[in-house]
């Protein structure tokens, strides 16, 4: 090697050792066996522990002692070990060896046993598959070799000795709001272990003659690896844990983020609005994840863009000198989009912005939107700053995760784990406990515990701890026989007349075992709960198939299809079915099939729970039948008392038979019935755990004049305001009817009410425009005729127009009266004085539009219809004679409906500023709110829940019949029974007939009818859907003087106790009379929720709903 020989025949070693470093990465100088993402692997000083070296040429073993990263005693030299424990000294603890020879080196945490030393002593093979191979002969004194290096390579790349004054990398910045911990080199380290050392405190141990012919061994420590990453991980994990302790903060993230989502425009949005809207997911369809984040970032640029926004040409904008951030984005957007997608879908992208300034400002003309009842700014800095300590913890912890996985799919711990000896009580416990810490929280998600699961199938051995650690000829014939034992499984549980043989598998399995794994009986006596530790860390893998192929048979039986039990032994895997045959030698468990008394006894069991479950059934139809005469006063109170005891007492005689039957479909339950295969030999304590498992599983969307005539109209100004306005609303109403599936009368009736105010400001607005018009024409005239012809014509479009103007106007008037009637009523019943101030104010100014229009028709249709009794040649002066009278009253009416227009903005912008649903009262109250209450978070959320998750009902009649429906967003129709849904009802109606007669019309009162309503309960709804409800009202009782006050209360959170009650009271069955006739109206006609019932009622208790009891709706 020319001048990078080294001088003596013998060279001496200074031993360290591959770990974690924190930024100084020697990969691109230096062989290093393993890249990480976390950190990277670079040289560190030896951890306490044992280091062995055999040298090829005398064939002797050194074993050395570390301590504190240098060698302190040789305990051992020897071609032959005699002793499991050595603590002597037997020689001075250097690492002298010829050059010439072939070493190979191994480190440890744990001292050798004998018999591990004499495995890789005996076994050339062993050394050269277990232990590092070192060829001193071929390293160079100035470039090292394969784990050598020389002096001025440890002084670049030892952690220790470079890394605090190394120029390789800056430290990372670390987010705001950082844990102080965070900041601390090596945090990571359980123990720390490093410190700053200088390379005279390693060179000092070089002896004389070797001054010139040392060199550094690095030796790997896998172990020291995966401790370092594990216990990284818990350290994050307990960063993210004291970030999350903070309630105030918590409340203010979790509060924040979701706020901002109300407005915020991400990839989930977008995939919710594309599920309801085709043009959006056009959008989505056709655009890349690069391209929608420009389309987000361009839409919060438009969002917090400060200022008019200015549209210009592309080329101008990109000519600016000093471009905006909202020009930024634009370009960038437009860069990657092209012309093509952004015509295509630029109405999609500006509807998100007006989703979101809507949200932010208020929808309507003074209602508050999330800018007037929030801090916002304040609010989006503080939840970036947590998002982006939240993505930096995750994105660490993702990474080291991964390569916590990479290293153990990768084979590094079943291979570094072969020296231990399971002879050795002290060992097994030390293998078990380090497997532990690097197995340990392993899989985060499903890709993780998949990819977990394909090493295990492919890797029979660490299956079971300890196999890893026999002889390679040893590992390959046991796994050959694990995998005969496997496939010998699947036929022996899938023949039903062979099922004893699955004794003789287990009884195979556990001689194997104890044949080749020393105390390998104890794995589960003294070591029983390491053990099982160890089996949970490894349990989100091996159950991963089985709850697989539960979900696909699960899937099979909702479609009908065709269920082969045996399948699900085929595709549990070899791993799965190898437990399967531990467990059964360990538990001492045998299987068979069930015997014809123990069918026999399933049998009886079984019909007589049928039985039971039909007369229970019987019995809830008499009972609702009888609850059903309650509701129409033909039947007293309590008339159902008999049928509920009959109830009770067969439910307490069908509950243990239904248990027992549960059980008996187990396979090791205990039961006198069984049916199928049965496995006996269960301990009672696992027995009665099997039992209660069984038992929890069972229970739980062009003219230049006139234009600029127009243009200095103030009047005409505002008429084409309320056309741009009315326009927009009768837009919204549209697609609010199309989006609905039953377009009835009642849901239609506001798209009515749109057309007509529509029409009414548009003929409003082309009368003011052609008077303008007009009249810059006349000033243009010179001649008579020309005048006269102008006013003819003036006098025409005056009196036709106004004609549509008035009445459409007085139509709207009237339905504006009529809804802001309903306002002021529901202001004056809750108290809201401001509420009122405003509805009050809408009402003024509906009476004057009214008042006007009527009077401004009545004297124009007067005029049009003289005008048209007018003979023909005599019209055109007519009506050239009528056009100022005509313009008079238009004028006049203008002006005074200026005012009652101007009282009705103004009333419906106070109203809405004043009057707050749930939602905009939780965003005032919440932690970012003008008005925050400082509830604790869980309060907080509970408000939330309430607002969002509130029922809401509809009174409903179609050709199917009427009911009423009942949504109820916050329970899944599967959680019924778990969420304590109560009902309060209470209807009112006449006092039963009396015998005297003198009273054709008896009092109405309130009578307590919870379980008479609940009685006729359906679910119209799916497992997985949110439950729905339906109240069939009969025929009978739509009478005039029906009412019924309703309270319908569930749990809002399973696990807590807090009721959330909504009231309804339902009053008006929309109908009509006609001629004597009642008319029922068809449609779907929403429930308003009232603050609370009538004061009047008695106090009663609610009556809890189950599922069981309730029938199922047609539809």
């Amino acid at each position: 090697m020319g001048m990078c020989e080294l001088m003596n025949s013998t060279v001496q070693l200074l031993p360290l050792r591959y770990g974690l470093v924190e930024r100084l990465d020697p990969s691109s100088a230096l062989e290093i066996p393993l890249k990480l993402n976390s950190h990277p692997l670079g040289v560190r000083l030896l951890r306490d522990g044992y280091l062995y070296i055999i040298d090829s040429a005398s064939g002797y073993l050194h074993e050395y002692q570390i301590e504190k990263g240098q060698i302190t005693k040789l305990l051992w030299k020897d071609h032959e070990v005699a002793a499991d424990v050595r603590t002597a000294s037997v020689g001075e603890p250097y690492l002298v060896f010829k050059r010439q020879n072939t070493l190979h080196a191994c480190y440890s945490e744990i001292q050798w046993t004998a018999f591990k030393c004499s495995q890789v002593l005996k076994d050339k093979a062993e050394r050269e598959r277990l232990m590092q191979r070192i060829e001193p002969a071929t390293a160079c004194s100035s470039k090292g070799g394969r784990h050598l290096l020389s002096q001025a390579q440890a002084e670049q790349w030892l952690a220790e000795v470079a890394e605090s004054t190394s120029t390789t990398g800056p430290a990372p910045v670390l987010p705001e709001g950082a844990n102080a911990e965070e900041g601390q080199p090596y945090s990571w380290e359980a123990e720390q272990l490093f410190y700053d050392t200088g390379i005279q405190t390693l060179t000092s141990q070089v002896l004389g003659p070797y001054k010139n012919d040392f060199l550094f061994l690095v030796l790997r420590d896998d172990f020291g690896v995966m401790r370092d990453l594990a216990n990284e991980q818990l350290k994050i994990g307990e960063w993210i844990e004291h970030w999350s302790a903070d309630e105030q903060a918590q409340r203010k993230y979790l509060t924040g983020s979701y706020i901002q989502s109300l407005y915020d425009v991400n990839a989930s949005r977008l995939s919710e609005r594309s599920a309801v809207d085709p043009a959006v997911k056009a959008l989505m369809d056709e655009t890349t994840p690069e391209q929608q984040a420009a389309i987000y970032d361009y839409l919060k640029a438009m969002r917090d863009h400060q200022g008019p926004v200015i549209r210009a040409p592309e080329k101008i904008i990109r000519a600016l000198v000093h471009k905006t951030r909202y020009d930024c984005a634009w370009l960038a957007m437009q860069d990657l989009l092209g012309p093509v997608l952004w015509s295509r879908h630029e109405n999609a992208i500006f509807s998100f912005a007006d989703e979101s300034w809507d949200a932010l400002e208020g929808a309507s003309v003074g209602q508050p939107g999330i800018d007037d009842l929030t801090y916002r700014l304040p609010m989006q800095d503080f939840v970036a700053r947590e998002q982006a300590l939240l993505r930096h913890w995750h994105a660490r912890l993702e990474r080291v995760r991964e390569d916590r996985l990479q290293m153990i799919i990768g084979g590094y711990f079943h291979r570094a784990a072969w020296y231990y000896d399971f002879e050795q009580d002290a060992q097994i416990r030390h293998r078990l406990e380090t497997e532990f810490v690097c197995v340990a929280a392993l899989c985060g998600n499903r890709e993780s515990a998949e990819k977990l699961a394909a090493y295990l199938e492919q890797n029979l051995l660490t299956l079971i701890p300890g196999l890893d650690s026999l002889h390679q000829k040893d590992q390959v014939d046991i796994a050959k026989k694990l995998a005969d034992l496997s496939n010998f499984s699947i036929n022996v549980l899938e023949a039903g007349d062979s099922l004893n043989n699955a004794t003789v598998l287990s009884n195979q399995f556990n001689s194997l075992m104890a044949e080749r794994l020393p105390n390998y009986a104890a794995l589960h006596t003294r070591f029983q709960g390491l053990q099982s530790m160890l089996d949970g860390a490894y349990s989100p893998a091996k159950q991963l198939s089985m709850a697989d192929e539960l979900d696909r048979v699960h899937r099979a039986f909702q479609l009908s299809q065709h269920i082969d039990p045996n399948e699900f032994i085929r595709k549990a895997g070899r791993a799965v079915r190898i437990q399967l045959l531990r467990d059964f030698a360990l538990n001492g468990l045998s299987v068979r099939g069930a015997t014809p008394a123990e069918i026999q006894v399933y049998n009886q069991t079984r019909d007589t729970a049928i039985s039971h479950r039909a007369q229970l059934k019987s019995l809830y139809q008499e009972r609702k039948r009888s609850l059903s005469r309650q509701l129409h006063g033909l039947e007293p109170a309590g008339s159902e008392a008999p049928y509920n005891r009959a109830i009770t007492e067969l439910q307490a005689a069908l509950a243990p038979l239904e248990d027992r039957l549960v059980l008996s479909l187990s396979v090791g339950s205990g039961s006198p019935g069984q049916i199928g295969t049965v496995v006996d030999g269960w301990s009672p304590q696992l027995r009665e755990e099997l039992n209660r498992s069984v038992r929890d599983f069972h229970a739980n969307g062009t003219f230049t004049a006139p234009v600029r005539s127009v243009l200095s109209s103030k009047g005409d100004l505002l008429a084409l305001t309320l056309v741009v306005l009315q326009g927009h609303k009768f837009i919204e109403t549209l697609v609010e009817l199309k989006a609905q599936k039953d377009k009835s009368m009642a849901s239609a009736l506001p798209f009515f009410e749109a057309i007509v105010g529509l029409a009414a400001v548009s003929l409003a607005a082309v009368q003011g425009v052609s008077v303008t018009v007009f009249q810059a024409q006349i000033q243009r005239m010179e001649s008579v005729a020309g005048k006269l012809n102008a006013m003819s014509r003036l006098g025409r479009w005056v009196g036709f127009s106004g004609l549509g103007a008035f009445l459409f106007g007085a139509v709207s008037a009237l339905f504006d009266l009529s809804k802001h009637t309903q306002q002021w009523g529901e202001a004056l019943a809750s108290g809201n004085r401001k509420a009122l101030a405003a509805t009050t104010m809408q009402l003024t100014g509906d009476g004057i539009l009214l008042g006007t229009n009527v009077w401004a028709l009545r004297h124009t249709s007067s005029i049009v219809q003289q005008m048209m009794v007018t003979p023909s040649e005599l019209r055109a002066l007519a009506w050239a004679q009528a056009s100022p009278r005509l313009l008079s009253i238009a004028v006049r009416a203008n002006v005074v409906g200026l005012i009652g227009t101007a009282l009705q903005l103004a009333g419906e912008a106070l109203y809405n500023y004043v009057h707050r649903d749930a939602m905009q009262k939780w965003l005032e109250d919440s932690a970012w709110g003008t008005g925050n209450l400082q509830r604790t978070l869980q309060d907080d959320w509970s408000a939330l829940a309430r607002a969002v998750q509130q029922p809401y009902g509809a009174f409903v009649r179609n050709a199917k019949g009427t009911y009423l429906r009942f949504v109820l967003p916050g329970i899944r129709t599967r959680e019924l029974d778990s969420r304590q849904l109560q009902l309060l009802a209470y209807q009112c109606q006449r006092d039963a007939p009396s015998a005297s007669g003198f009273n054709p019309r008896h009092p109405t009162r309130w009578h307590e009818r919870s379980a008479a309503w609940a009685g006729t309960a359906q679910v119209a709804s799916q497992d997985d859907e949110a439950l729905v409800l339906h109240f069939p009202v009969s025929q009978a009782l739509q009478a005039s003087d029906f009412t019924l006050a309703l309270s319908i209360g569930y749990q809002l959170e399973a696990e807590r106790e807090l009721i959330h009650r909504t009231c309804f009271l339902v009053q008006d069955l929309h109908s009509y009379d006609a001629r004597g006739y009642r008319i029922p109206l068809q449609g779907t006609f929403k429930l308003k929720p009232v603050e609370a019932l009538p004061a009047t009622l008695e106090a009663a208790k609610p009556w809890l709903i189950h599922r069981d009891e309730l029938g199922r709706a047609d539809d």
